[in-house]
């Protein structure tokens, strides 16, 4: 039995010759989770040709009410390997690639070079900055969607004079863990859903060239009271299509910026000194792991993210470090800047979610 898309065909926008584009086309999607989710499931519903498929992250249990693509019994398994069984079974002729283990500076160009849309589904600063800026040097478009708890955010860049970047409107991102993603604010579950459903939407449009794609604009919605509203969102003056003067190559990261380690004694062992950057009320939920050879816990030091990067003197510059968080993200956000202000910091990968106890 071959797929059906006799309903969308009808749609004079679209029609057997758009079809027939989608069907040839190519579109990287970063992140499988909340907004990946609905993305993948309807872009591939819709039938377009090959879904890219990239990240690095295993299926959590707290995933599960925003992202329905998958099921209980799949806790523990590559998202990744997870949305590319999920899209099969929907439509067996749609191709799915799984390119990359996560979306960094190495591949970043050349990942988005290969696709005709880019649709940003991460769920942190640095990625969709970094989504962006490959964008930008690769001349592809881009659909970016941003969630936090009931509100939430849509844009579109095309490597055209009317389109922004994310740097024309905010040149330098937002250090991770210093607005709460998903995990620290929390977020209901239909809202994302909402959110990656539009981006599936404006990714289908900009593929065929419908109308309405949000050139020069950025779309806001607040699901508490359900209202939207559309700002200007210019391109920088200074900027000329399809270059956009605040962008620069990806930078590559030290390959000590994040240890994987089987324990916290063993980063002891390493002479490095552990510093806990979750606030009070994570802590109280979660202590520490205990030592191996003891119920004690691990001899750390707490001082939250906020605190540190305010004020990071109370760190040595002659001292090497490992901070720890939830899920390595915020972490490794603070390790990048700290060592950008000539820290020897690392970040634990994965934090305390994939740490051995």
């Amino acid at each position: 039995m071959q797929p059906d898309y006799s309903r969308q065909v009808l749609l004079k926008e679209i029609g057997s010759s758009g079809q027939l584009k989608l069907e040839n086309s190519r579109v990287l999607v970063v992140g499988a989770g909340g907004l990946g989710s609905p993305v993948l499931q309807y872009l591939a519903g819709a039938g377009v040709g090959c879904l890219s498929v990239v990240d690095g992250d295993a299926l959590d249990a707290s995933n599960l009410h925003r992202q329905p693509m998958y099921a209980f019994t799949d806790i523990g398994a590559s998202k990744a390997d997870l949305a590319g069984a999920a899209i099969r079974r929907l439509n067996p002729q749609v191709r799915v690639e799984l390119p990359a283990a996560r979306f960094n500076a190495d591949n970043a160009v050349a990942l988005v070079e290969d696709c005709d849309v880019v649709v940003d589904c991460s769920d942190n600063f640095r990625t969709k900055f970094l989504v962006n800026d490959a964008a930008v040097l690769a001349c592809k478009p881009a659909v970016f969607a941003s969630v936090y708890q009931y509100e939430g955010q849509l844009q579109t860049y095309k490597p055209q004079a009317g389109h922004a970047c994310l740097r024309c409107l905010w040149p330098d991102a937002t250090i991770d863990g210093i607005v709460g993603n998903c995990a620290q604010a929390g977020v209901l579950g239909p809202v994302p859903g909402v959110l990656g459903s539009l981006q599936a939407l404006l990714t289908i449009k900009v593929l065929l060239g419908i109308p309405g794609q949000l050139a020069g604009e950025l779309l806001l919605l607040d699901f508490m009271n359900f209202s939207t509203v559309k700002l200007r969102a210019p391109r920088l003056p200074e900027c000329r299509a399809p270059d956009c003067a605040r962008v620069r190559p990806p930078a590559r990261e030290g390959l000590d910026l994040q240890l994987e380690l089987p324990s916290l004694k063993s980063a002891l062992e390493h002479g490095l000194e552990v510093i806990d950057i979750r606030n009070d009320d994570e802590v109280a939920a979660q202590p520490m792991p205990a030592r191996p050879d003891s119920a004690r816990p691990i001899a750390t030091r707490q001082i939250p993210m906020p605190a540190l990067l305010a004020n990071p003197a109370v760190l040595s510059v002659t001292s090497k470090y490992l901070l720890v968080c939830a899920s390595g993200q915020r972490s490794l956000a603070a390790a990048r800047e700290l060592r950008r202000r000539g820290f020897d910091v690392s970040s634990l990968a994965g934090g305390l979610q994939r740490l051995d106890r």
